[in-house]
């Protein structure tokens, strides 16, 4: 991390660090990139991302490790087609991890994207060829530049190794939650579902996962009389959910029985 009065993450310099801290967000600005200095070589020519050149990247990587502490995590909400990435609800202060090796080509405070409050993203390469994971942090809620700078543990420009803390989400709401998403080259046009990037027997700890958050939420639902929340079968999904509106208890039950709710 980078103390005060430097420049912050190729953002900015941020004022006020041994005062107060304010609770308005700053209006995010254009990424500084720093110079990236790499440890050996693959002989790709790569990409450049950010003025970081990608070309000591592997050009294939499969993610060997989850991107977050699961211990943390209260909720995952799934990719869909309206909704490209994956939800991780956490506890405050839930740690997100890098998957695999990598270098991170895009830090930004107060991103103005996403749920209303503070947000703020790390971004990092994985391969020569593009693959990235794009980690948005929704605190539901307002959090000060200093507090989204003390829990971003990453700079541009950083080579990153499979499993490393590279950032807290600092819930300040139930909604709180970091929006995952797995790209490659193409971007959004290409997206695909993040699992797809994933070790097999790391997806499966993930779809387990997901199946037991979902589980622990329709129980506590039930337990308080209002009922479980119907839910799609799996962490990477072609279809969406009907309409709630012709959706019965009884239905759900039907449906969850046979893995399609």
């Amino acid at each position: 991390m980078i103390g005060c009065g430097a420049v912050l993450f190729g953002i900015g310099a941020v004022a006020g660090c041994a005062g107060g801290d304010s609770t308005t967000p700053t209006t995010p600005t254009s990424v500084e990139p720093t110079t990236l200095t790499g440890t050996g070589t693959t002989n790709n020519s790569g990409m450049t991302v950010n003025g970081i050149s990608l070309s000591e990247l592997p050009a294939t990587q499969t993610m060997t490790m989850l991107p977050f502490d699961t211990s943390g995590v209260t909720l995952i909400s799934p990719y869909k087609p309206s909704h490209t990435g994956i939800d991780i609800n956490t506890i405050t202060g839930g740690r997100f991890l890098s998957p695999a090796s990598g270098v991170v080509t895009l830090v930004q405070l107060n991103t103005g994207q996403g749920r209303p409050g503070t947000n703020y993203r790390v971004r990092i390469h994985h391969t020569s060829t593009g693959i990235n994971s794009l980690y948005h942090f929704e605190v539901d809620g307002a959090i000060s530049d200093q507090m989204q700078q003390a829990n971003i543990l990453v700079d541009l420009g950083d080579q990153v190794t499979a499993g490393q803390h590279i950032g807290n989400l600092m819930s300040q709401g139930p909604h709180a939650h970091v929006h995952y998403d797995m790209l490659d080259a193409g971007g959004r046009a290409t997206v695909r579902c993040p699992i797809v990037y994933f070790a097999s027997d790391v997806a499966e700890t993930w779809e387990n996962l997901y199946d037991q958050k979902i589980k622990e939420r329709d129980d506590a639902r039930i337990a308080e009389n209002r009922g479980a929340v119907p839910s799609l079968p799996n962490l990477c999904n072609d279809v969406e959910l009907p309409s709630l509106r012709f959706v019965t208890a009884p239905m759900i039950l039907r449906l969850r029985n046979h893995k399609l709710f």
